[in-house]
Parts: structure tokens; C-alpha cells; sequence
């Protein structure tokens, strides 16, 4: 598959920027985008406000102090307003980009300026900047670059010699970053960079002494490179190459991730420039950044290798000598799609090298490539498969990949591209052309001494794909085909199907001829009369009567065709002077079919006189004639006929008609299962049959020989060695062990009764066989093993029908003289009781009926204590749940939590609702105090398949129902299906679609909890009026300690609701409002409600509701009301400085419990971060500061981490602060900082916070 474009740099999204819930607003003039501010008076004011800057701008161009004071002013202003994309439009239709434009160049000097330079370099820093955020736009790129930016902006980039001070740094950055988003997707504008000399420049910055321009060098570097092969050539030829390389082994993230971007670049589609990139030593630190903290970082190393090894064999090698297996296997695994897509993208370039392959499949890779072919990500899936090819071409990982179950995988995968179904079938061609020498006698090797699960997987997948010739040697001398029998005859519905279809791949292979590929010939009669003889008077010398028809016939013709005639005419037989003989039992149609047969050699056999002429040619031993019988019969074998088919095919001794339909019942073995007592019974006979009829895949080639001699078989079929009746025993026992439709009804046989019962079955069966062996002993055993498996097969079901008994009435069932006695009894130790029974751990994996067998079997045991029970993170099958019912049934009086959360995922929707349907019948009536139903995706149909168990709960104390897709129907189903909630004290709701008038039917539910302590009803796309029902309901939920709404679109509306309800909540300890669509009105009646109620809270959560300064007085007095606080988020508002100075006075007296304080995304500047900081380190209790993406400085970041430098681990991430935003004070240089701090202080110093008493 073609490697997937390189997609260029993602521009990095606004620091800061506030969440908004806005209403669409019709957009008043072409070429604005829809947006709030388009047809409302605050887009009058922004235009009026764009307006006054632009006048400034335009006339403020010299380098007057006033002037250039005047301008940065407005260049600020103009960036600020452009930080909201909403309103960009409105700026540039205001006329900013020509006056932007024009300050990317200094004033002109005159001789009263002198040499005096005030603001020198500010003035077009903020032009640059302001032009890079209305450059993030596509529609404005070519405008800006039209009014002549791009000239001036490499002028700017070029000051970097005038030297390293902060104002130089700064304008280089911005002008670097202005031209990365100008050329953003523009290849016009990315050629224009390059005549205007823009790259030389670029690439001189790369070794710039600040690290920020070193960064915004790279990015540019990285976007001109882009699918522009003159850029390329240009980058290589100024030496970027040596200083990339360096910058990749920067421990700045950052630093190596734009610069493995570039190269990347660089590389694609450049072979000369690859050969360069790979002669200045980039692998290594390129295989060094699979390691990087910087999972972006990794994803373009691991790109950057796959397309070094594409064409160089010898980079193959390196690459994997200098160690990038081992962390691309890693990276396979990690949760983020584009890292496994990547890294399974270079695994499969490196691995068409032989020894790569082998040291792949060595450390590990695999497992998981084979997992990622579960993707439904079509290219993730396609990368994982042709790696997979690769490393099956070495005969080294041919063994590796059967014994993990890599076979299967391949079989039954679910491929989304043509290309990755194509790739998949050459590598199943690969495995098959090693399956041979010193690999198959690996494989043997493995099916001999490996676990029982890794012996079948052998087994499986060389049924599929060993060569004929060798079949013998694997399923008859070294026991493949008992493992597949055992799957055949397991209660696991999954495994009888896989050996169903290899049992039916496998007898494919050794029958070179089957009765239903080609009618067989007729023979050659050893006397031929010819069709004019039949029913011919001339010379007949016996007549036939039939049906009251005299029908002519000729001794010598018919003494000739069978040993039953022959028998007739020259035995002792009455008919054998008679001149008349009467045939009583055949139809004259079948009657006068069977003798022109005989006379011609030949007859057309129609289907509806096929199985009575059957009937008539094995009563007169006419072999010949059966086989055509047979042939037209099989043509007519289904589904619903399959079993009356064999059983004909046993009373007239058809084996051709009997190899038919045990071959139609392995290939139509999944349809068979959906009808389970006809399936059990063939499992029976096929079983049986084949277990006996090994030689039935050891065909001679005489059975396909022209004249069809009665020798289908190469060996004799009786009597059985030991190893198959022990083989047989194992089997019996296994069937009348497992799950089935008759152990339903009748109950199911435990493991040593079966034995004991399997043991005598095969004793009695073995001895009537035998007894009819005697009976023809020139016959090759064939009607012995028929009536051997007829009669295991009635035993058996015999057995079933009657169920267990105790020990000492098993003496009933016939017995074989010397049939060993039941097996002295073994002392059973009883683990200690225990009270959780818990299968959840371990990665999520599906289950099925055997291993659910397996798995359940500590709660079947008597006496068991399990109150608890926790069967998450496993998918149950419906086989499974059958299974598991009647073990929940047995003791659900005892069981008091029960936890069936993501217990059906990825399971279709159908099997889905039956699992839960079974789950839910047999839970029916236990008295549970805890129920968990999340993460199944319920709906309403989901709901009300647990309608038994819901409705039969009447002391439930905890509920969850999160993450389950619950719709507006499915919260009124929940409403109607959980009759009684007098006792509920936990309710989790989150993450749902209930929307309002869900809202309106989980309000009634609220009414009916009076001992609610617990409710969460977070992300469930709740508005208005939804929220103000639950606010209203929840004003009978007086026991209330745990509110969580978060993540919903309450509003103003509902936060008045809630507030009129809070005081009725006197225990509430946390309250969780982010999220909300507050803002100030709605945020400020909520914590007014708080401040006089809820003495006790510990943990207030108010984050991204667009708070700003107007509602901090009221936050801030309800804050100080609460002295056991402990956590405090405020994330994503706009506090501003102002406003964290007031929250952070509002915790500086009492509040010692105090453990966490989240103020991230608040435009806070470096005074506001410094009282906070103050503040927090006089708890003794605390914990954890977050106080990132704001606009603090250079210089308050060293101020903080100072301030922090005895207990770092209590301050949060600081890297994505942005210094030259624009705060309540003016950060833009170290005069104006102290300046402007000093005000900020003064003005804030005598802020008190009014905190009423209680």
C-alpha cells in the first residue's frame, strides 16, 4: 500500500483560549464567517475598536516615543482581539492588514530622532504576531502576502545579527512564526518564501542561542519543505542537514520533534536527499527518538525509518543492529492509533531482510502485530499485515506464528481493503510452501509435547495447510487428529467450528475424488444383452412378478451381476427352478430402473426414484448401481435433510453417501448450530465415525479408480488399535460432560461419572461390533464400525436423557465383563471461603462456553461464600452466558453486588440483548445491594433486557449506569423498570445521550430516593430544562453528599434551579458544576447558595464555565466560608489577575486541609501566580498547584519555581504558559514588568473578601 501523505505541521492550538457555548448567528455580509460577534453589537464595537487602532497605526509611524508607545499598543490590541478565531474576519475587514503590514519595518530616521530608539524591535513584534494569528485563516494568506509582508518579515529574520537581547529574540520568533502559518497549505506562498530569500535565514536561526526561535525556525523549515521540491534542495543546499541532526538529539521535545518534522519532509519523495540525510549520521538519533517522551516525536521517527529501509537493503540492517526493534514492538502496543500505524509501518519495511525477521519475531513483535490486525482503522490494519508477510518469509517464525494462534488470526479476520485481503492470502501461501523439512518436524514436535491450547492451534493450522503426502504423518501417526476431534467435541461453539472446517479442509485434501464432484462411471458388465432384451419374452427363461406385471428376464445376464442372484439361482434357495418369482417389496418403476442396469450397464437415476432404487440395489448386491444412487442423492443433501440422508446412508451400507454427509455436516457446521439437538447428534456421529475411520484420510488412490472396486480404505478398519477406543472413550466422556440441550433438561453428568459411563458405552458397543465383525470375516470391518457407532451414539444419548445418578445405581447401565471399576476416591481440599469472586483483571478478552466452564467453576462448588461478584472486562458470548446462567441461578440468594459492566462488548447487537436477557433471567429474584450494568452500550433495548432483574430488585443501595448510550426512551425505560428506590443511596448516570426529556424521566427516579447520598449525572448532553427537573427533584435528596453535573449545557435557567436546591443538601461534601455553560449570573447565585449552606464541602469544581471578574466576589466568599476544603478547580474561566488574587486571599486564612488548587487557562499573569503561590505553601497539607497555559512571564515562571524550589512536586506543568500574551499587567519587556507589577500590587493590596459569619 502506498505510504499515507505526510500531513504537514498541525498548527498548535490557542493557549488559553476559553471553552464557549455560542448560538449560531446568521452571518450579515459575504467573506465573514458565521460567528457571535457577526450581526450583534459587540461586532460593532470590535469594528469600531479595529478602526481606532488602524488610525493610530496608520499615523503613528516614526520614532517619536509617543508614536512607537502608540503602536505597540494598537499592534497589541490587534493581536489580543485576533486570539479569538470568531473574530479574525471582522479584523481584517476592518482594514488591520495594511497597517500591520507597514509596521514589519522600522520608521524612518530623521535627523530630530537622532540616534534614540525607543521600543526598538517591539513595534514589529506585535505587527508579526498580529499577522500570524489572522494568517491561521487560508482565505487571509494571500492578502497579507499581497500587501508585501513577505519582505519584511524575512528583514525581520535577519535582525538575529543585531544580537541576542530579549526584544531581538522575540521579533525574530514572531517572524518566523508568522511565516510557517502564511505558507500553511500554500504552495504559492511557500515559493514566494523562497525568492524573497526567506530560507537562507531560516536555516541560520537553527542555531540561534534561545531555543523558542530554534523551534520556530525548524517549524517553518518544516512547512516550506512540504511537497516543494526547490524548498528541499534549497534547505539542503544552506547546511541544514548537520544542525537537524543535532536538534534531533535535543533533550527539548519540542526542539527534536520540529526538527525530525523537517527532515521527514526533507526525505519524502527525495531519494538523493535520503541518501544525504542517511550519510550525516541521522539513524541513530532518529532510532533514539522511538524513545522520546513525545509520542509526535516518535510517530515521525518511526515514519522517518520505515522510509530509510524502503529501498536500501543495508539500511535494513543498521537500522535493526543499532537497536530500533525492541521500542517500535513497544510502540505497537501503545494506546494512541497513529503510533501503532507507524511503527507497524517501519517493522514491515525492515522486516525484507531474512535476519531482521527472525530477530523481530525474537524480541517480541509478533503477538502484537497480530493483534493490531483487529483494527478497524483500514491503514493500521494493512501495515500490521505486511509485516506479517514479511516475517512469515523466514522459516525461523514459521512455528512462532502457528503456536501463537497467527493462523487463525489470518483466517478470520476481518480485512477492509482489498490490498490487506491480497496480502493475507500470500502470506497463508508463504506458511503453507515452509510447512515442510526441518519446519514441519518442529511443528510435529510442538503438537506432541506443547499445552493443549498450542497442540490444537498446530493442528488447526496445518490441516489448512500441509501438503496431502504429509497428512498421514500428521493427524494418523502423530495424533493431529485427535486434537481436532477434541474441538470437535468441545462445548465451546467457537472451537467446534474451527475443527469443524479444518476436519472438512482436511478430508477435501486426501479425497482426490468425492462422490459429489463428478457422477462416477458405470462398469463394464461382464455380459452385455443390450437394451433390446430388456423385459424381453424372446429366450427369457425366468419371469419376475412385480406389483402383479410379469416381467421377462435371462438367467445368464443376471447370475453375472450380483453374488444376490448368483445366491438365488444356484444356492438352495426356492427361487432357483421356479419359473415365476414373485418380487413383493420393490416397485415395478425402481423394479424394471435396476434391470435395465444389469442388461444395458447404464440408467438415468431421478432424484425421486433414487432412494428406493438404492434400497433395491444393496438388497441385490449391486455395488455399481449403488454408487450412481448414491451420487444423485447427495446432489439433494440440506440442512434440514442431512440426518435422514445418513441415516439412509447406514442402512443400505452407502459409503460413498455416508463420506457425503459427514462432509456437508463439517462444512455446515455453523448453520447446523442453530439447531442444537440435531448438531449434538451429528457431533456424535462424526466423532465416532471419524475416530474409527482414520484411514478415511489415507485414501488409496484405488477408491477413485474407473471400475469402482469396493476398496475405499488403504488399512483395515477393524478392529479399532487401544489408542482410538481410548480416543473414543475421551470423547464419549467429553460429550456427556458438556453443556447441552439435554444436560438443560436433564442436568449435567459431573467429570468421574462420565468417565465411568463412557468406559462401559464404548465396552457394550465394542462388543456388538465385534460380534458382527465375526459374522463376515472377509468383510473389511465396515459394517463393524457402523453399528460400533450406532451404538455409542444410542448409549449416549440414552445416558443423557436419564442424567446423573447417584454412584451406586450406575450398575444398571449394560456392562462389558472386565470393565474396570470405578477409580478409588481422591481426597478433595476446599480452599478457604471466600467472598469476591472477580474475573475482571488482565486485559479485556472475549469468553466462551468451555473457558466459561473452566473459569465459573469456584462458584459451583457447595458451601461456596461468594456475595460479590465482579465479571467485567470479559465478553460473553451467548454460549457463555448459557453456561454461566444456571451457575448464577444457584446462588444468586446469595450474592449482594454483582458487577456487569463491558461484559458484551464487541459482540453483535442480537447476541448482545440474549446475553443480557439470559444474564438478567437467571439473576431474577436475588436481593442485591449493589448493581453495576455500565459500559454495554444498553440503550432502551439493552435496558429492558435486564427487565427480569430490575424489576425484581426491591433493596437496591447502589446503581450504575455509565457509559451506556441511554437515550431519551431508554431513561423512561429505566424509570418504569425500577419500581422500587426507597433504599438507593448511589446513582451514577454519566456519559450518556438522556438529553432533557431523558432528564425529565431520571427526575422522577430522584423523587423516589430519599436516601440519595450519591448522584452523578455528568456528560449527558442535559440543557434548560433538563437540568432545572433535576435540580427540582433533587430538593427531595436531603442525604445528599455527592453531586456531579459536569459536562452538560445547563445554563442560567438551571443554575437558578440548583442553587434553590443546594441548601437542602446540609452533608454535601463535593459538587462537581465544570462544564455547565454558567457563566457569571449562573455561576454567581450558585456559590451565594453554597456560601450560607454545605458546611462541610471539601471539594468545589467550577471549571470552563466563562467566570470572569464579575462573579469572583461571590466565589470568593463562598470559598473562605469553607474551611474544609481540600480541592479547588477554577480551570478554563477568565479570572485574570484580578480575579486569582481575590481567590487566592479568599484561601489565605484557616482552609489547613487544603490539597490541590487547579487555576490552569485563565489568562492569570505573573502578580496573580505569585499570591497564589504565597497562599498555597502556608497549608500544610498541600499537595498540588496547576496554574499553566496563562500569561505569566519568563521572569514570574523563575519567580514560581523559586518560590516552589523546596517542594517542586507541588507545582504543576508550566511549558505551556505564553509570556507574550496579554494580561491585566504588560509583560513585554524587564522595565515595564516591575513597572507594571508594582501597579497591579498597589491596586490589589488592600483587597479584603467579605466573609459573613455563620
Amino acid at each position: 500500500m502506498e505510504l499515507q501523505k505526510r500531513q504537514d505541521q498541525g498548527l498548535p492550538q490557542r493557549k488559553g483560549q476559553k471553552r464557549k457555548l455560542e448560538e449560531e448567528i446568521k452571518d450579515e455580509q459575504p467573506g465573514i464567517s458565521p460567528s457571535p460577534v457577526a450581526s450583534s453589537d459587540a461586532r460593532r464595537a470590535i469594528l469600531s475598536e479595529v478602526a481606532v487602532q488602524v488610525s493610530i497605526l496608520d499615523s503613528a509611524f516614526s520614532w517619536q516615543e509617543a508614536d512607537r508607545a502608540a503602536a505597540k499598543r494598537a499592534t497589541h490590541v490587534l493581536a489580543d482581539l485576533a486570539k479569538n478565531d470568531e473574530v479574525v474576519n471582522v479584523i481584517v475587514e476592518g482594514g488591520a492588514v495594511p497597517a500591520l503590514v507597514k509596521h514589519l519595518q522600522s520608521p524612518p530616521i530623521t535627523e530630530v530622532d537622532g540616534s534614540v530608539r525607543p521600543f526598538e524591535h517591539e513595534v514589529e513584534k506585535g505587527s508579526a504576531f498580529a499577522l500570524g494569528l489572522l494568517a491561521v485563516k487560508p482565505e487571509h494568506q494571500q492578502l497579507i502576502v499581497d500587501h508585501g509582508a513577505l519582505p519584511h518579515l524575512v528583514d525581520l529574520l535577519k535582525r538575529h545579527t543585531e544580537g541576542t537581547t530579549r526584544a531581538v529574540t522575540s521579533v525574530v520568533r514572531r517572524a518566523a512564526d508568522a511565516i510557517t502559518n502564511l505558507a500553511h497549505e500554500n504552495s504559492n506562498i511557500k515559493t514566494l518564501v523562497r525568492r524573497e530569500g526567506g530560507i537562507p535565514p531560516l536555516v541560520e536561526l537553527l542555531e540561534f542561542a534561545d531555543t523558542k526561535v530554534q523551534r520556530a525556525a525548524a517549524g517553518a523549515l518544516r512547512t516550506l519543505a512540504f511537497k516543494n521540491d526547490e524548498n528541499k534542495n534549497q534547505i539542503v543546499e544552506c547546511s541544514a542537514l548537520p544542525t537537524l541532526i543535532l536538534m534531533l538529539r535535543s533533550e527539548d521535545a519540542a526542539i527534536h520533534y520540529e526538527a525530525v518534522g523537517v527532515i521527514g519532509n526533507l526525505v519524502h519523495s527525495s531519494p538523493n536527499i535520503k541518501k544525504e540525510v542517511l550519510a550525516a549520521g541521522a539513524i541513530q538519533p532518529v532510532i533514539g527518538l522511538l524513545s522520546s517522551c513525545c509520542s509526535e516525536s516518535q510517530r515521525e521517527a518511526a515514519l522517518l525509518l520505515g522510509q530509510f529501509a524502503a529501498t536500501d537493503s543495508d539500511c535494513k540492517v543498521h537500522i535493526v543492529q543499532r537497536g530500533a526493534v525492541g521500542p517500535l514492538i513497544e510502540m505497537l502496543q501503545s494506546s494512541d492509533v497513529q503510533l501503532r500505524e507507524m511503527s507497524a509501518f517501519a517493522l514491515g519495511r525492515v522486516a525484507q531482510d531474512p535476519h531482521n525477521q527472525a530477530g523481530i519475531a525474537h524480541n517480541g513483535g509478533l503477538i502484537p502485530l497480530l493483534k493490531l490486525l483487529d483494527s478497524k482503522n483500514g491503514s493500521l490494519q494493512h501495515n500490521a499485515a505486511f509485516a506479517l508477510y514479511g516475517l512469515a518469509d523466514n522459516e525461523d517464525n514459521v512455528s512462532d506464528f502457528i503456536r501463537v494462534g497467527g493462523v487463525q488470526k489470518l483466517q478470520d479476520g476481518e480485512f477492509i481493503v482489498q490490498a490487506t485481503k491480497d496480502c493475507v492470502a500470500k502470506t497463508l501461501k508463504r506458511l503453507e510452501e515452509k510447512i515442510q523439512g526441518r519446519v514441519l518436524k518442529h511443528l510435529l514436535y510442538i503438537m506432541r509435547v506443547a499445552e493443549k491450547i498450542v497442540q490444537r492451534r498446530v493442528a488447526l493450522a496445518l490441516a489448512h495447510l500441509c501438503a496431502p503426502d504429509d497428512q498421514r504423518l500428521i493427524f494418523v501417526d502423530n495424533g493431529g487428529l485427535e486434537l481436532l476431534l477434541g474441538l470437535l467435541g468441545s462445548a465451546n461453539m467457537k472451537q467446534q467450528l474451527d475443527g469443524a472446517i479444518a476436519l472438512y479442509k482436511l478430508a477435501n485434501k486426501a479425497m482426490t475424488l468425492s462422490p459429489v464432484d463428478a457422477a462416477p462411471p458405470s462398469p463394464t458388465p461382464q455380459v452385455y444383452l443390450g437394451e433390446q432384451y430388456v423385459n424381453n419374452a424372446t429366450l427369457s427363461d425366468v419371469t419376475f412378478l412385480v406389483e402383479g406385471r410379469r416381467f421377462y428376464a435371462h438367467r445368464i445376464c443376471l447370475l453375472a451381476s450380483s453374488d444376490a442372484f448368483r445366491a438365488m439361482f444356484d444356492g438352495g434357495y426356492r427361487e432357483k427352478d421356479a419359473r415365476d418369482i414373485e418380487i413383493p417389496n420393490i416397485r415395478w418403476e425402481v423394479f424394471e430402473l435396476m434391470m435395465r442396469f444389469i442388461y444395458t450397464g447404464s440408467v438415468n437415476v431421478a432424484l425421486d426414484v433414487a432412494q428406493d432404487l438404492l434400497r433395491a440395489a444393496d438388497q441385490y448386491l449391486l455395488e455399481a448401481l449403488k454408487r450412481l444412487c448414491e451420487y444423485t442423492i447427495a446432489q439433494d443433501i440440506s440442512l434440514d435433510n442431512v440426518a435422514s440422508m445418513y441415516e439412509l446412508s447406514e442402512s443400505f451400507h452407502a459409503f460413498s453417501l455416508r463420506h457425503t454427509c459427514i462432509l456437508f455436516i463439517l462444512e455446515h457446521f455453523d448453520k447446523l448450530s442453530a439447531k442444537p439437538r440435531k448438531l449434538f447428534i451429528f457431533r456424535s456421529y462424526v466423532l465416532i465415525y471419524i475416530c474409527v475411520y482414520a484411514g478415511f484420510f489415507a485414501m488409496d488412490s484405488s477408491a477413485t479408480s474407473p471400475k469402482y472396486e469396493r476398496r475405499p480404505f488403504s488399512i483395515k478398519l477393524w478392529p479399532p488399535s487401544d489408542n482410538t477406543r481410548q480416543m473414543l472413550v475421551a470423547r464419549v466422556a467429553g460429550n456427556l460432560s458438556s453443556q447441552s440441550i439435554f444436560a438443560q433438561k436433564y442436568g449435567t453428568l459431573g467429570k468421574e461419572e462420565a468417565e465411568e459411563n463412557a468406559k462401559r458405552i464404548e465396552a457394550v458397543a465394542f462388543k456388538a461390533a465385534s460380534q458382527q465383525y465375526d459374522n463376515e470375516p472377509d468383510g473389511d470391518g465396515g459394517s463393524a464400525v457402523q453399528l460400533y457407532a450406532k451404538e455409542c451414539s444410542k448409549l449416549i444419548l440414552d445416558v443423557l436423557k436419564r442424567g446423573p445418578v447417584p454412584k451406586e445405581d450406575m450398575e444398571d447401565l449394560p456392562s462389558e465383563e472386565g470393565d474396570p471399576g470405578p477409580k478409588d476416591s481422591v481426597e478433595v481440599i476446599t480452599p478457604p471461603p471466600e467472598t469476591f469472586f472477580d474475573i475482571s483483571k488482565g486485559s479485556r478478552s472475549f469468553i466462551e462456553a468451555e473457558e466459561t466452564e473452566e473459569i465459573l467453576k469456584p462458584l459451583k462448588k457447595p458451601g461456596n461464600s461468594y456475595s460479590k461478584i465482579c465479571f467485567s472486562n470479559r465478553s460473553f458470548s451467548l454460549e457463555a452466558a448459557r453456561v454461566a446462567a444456571p451457575v448464577l441461578e444457584s446462588i444468586k440468594d446469595q450474592l449482594k453486588e454483582v458487577d456487569l459492566s463491558d461484559f458484551i462488548a464487541g459482540r453483535p447487537e442480537d447476541e448482545a440483548l440474549e446475553v443480557m436477557t439470559v444474564f438478567s433471567t437467571a439473576l431474577e429474584g436475588s436481593i442485591l445491594r449493589s448493581l453495576n450494568l455500565s459500559d454495554n452500550a444498553l440503550g432502551e433495548k439493552g435496558v429492558r433486557a435486564f427487565e427480569a432483574l430490575l424489576k425484581s430488585q426491591s433493596c437496591l443501595e447502589e446503581l450504575y449506569l455509565m457509559n451506556n448510550g441511554i437515550s431519551e426512551e431508554a431513561a423512561r425505560a429505566v424509570c418504569e423498570l425500577i419500581p422500587s428506590t426507597e433504599t438507593l443511596k448511589v446513582l451514577r448516570f454519566h456519559n450518556n445521550m438522556t438529553g432533557d426529556e431523558g432528564a425529565l424521566a431520571i427526575a422522577q427516579v430522584l423523587k423516589r430516593c430519599p436516601l440519595l447520598e450519591d448522584f452523578q449525572c455528568s456528560s449527558t448532553r442535559v440543557g434548560a430544562e433538563g437540568g432545572a427537573a433535576l435540580a427540582e427533584a433533587l430538593e427531595s435528596c436531603t442525604k445528599l453528599k455527592t453531586l456531579d453535573l459536569r459536562d452538560n449545557m445547563f445554563g442560567t435557567e438551571a443554575a437558578v434551579a440548583l442553587a434553590k436546591a443546594i441548601p437542602k443538601f446540609p452533608s454535601l461534601s463535593e459538587i462537581y458544576l465544570c462544564y455547565l455553560n454558567l457563566e457569571d449570573e449562573g455561576a454567581t447565585v450558585i456559590a451565594d447558595a453554597l456560601k450560607d449552606s454545605a458546611p462541610s464541602l471539601e471539594v468545589f469544581d467550577m471549571m470552563g464555565n466563562d467566570i470572569t471578574i464579575e462573579a469572583v466576589p461571590s466565589i470568593a466568599a463562598c470559598i473562605a466560608s469553607k474551611q474544609n476544603l481540600k480541592k479547588l478547580n477554577l480551570d478554563e474561566n477568565e479570572l485574570k489577575d484580578e480575579g486569582a488574587v481575590q481567590i487566592a486571599k479568599a484561601l489565605e486564612t484557616g482552609h489547613s486541609q487544603l490539597k490541590r488548587v487547579d487555576v490552569n487557562t485563565n489568562a492569570i499573569g505573573r502578580a496573580g501566580a505569585r499570591v497564589f503561590a504565597k497562599v498555597v505553601l502556608q497549608k500544610p497539607e498541600f499537595e498540588l498547584l496547576n496554574i499553566n497555559a496563562n500569561f505569566i512571564s519568563d521572569e514570574g515562571i523563575d519567580e514560581l519555581k523559586e518560590a516552589f524550589e523546596k517542594c517542586p512536586e507541588k507545582l504543576g506543568p508550566l511549558d505551556e504558559n505564553d509570556p507574550d500574551g496579554v494580561g491585566d499587567a504588560e509583560e513585554s519587556d524587564e522595565e515595564d514588568d516591575g513597572d507594571d507589577d508594582r501597579e497591579l500590587d498597589s491596586k490589589l493590596k488592600h483587597l479584603e473578601v467579605n466573609e459573613e459569619d455563620e
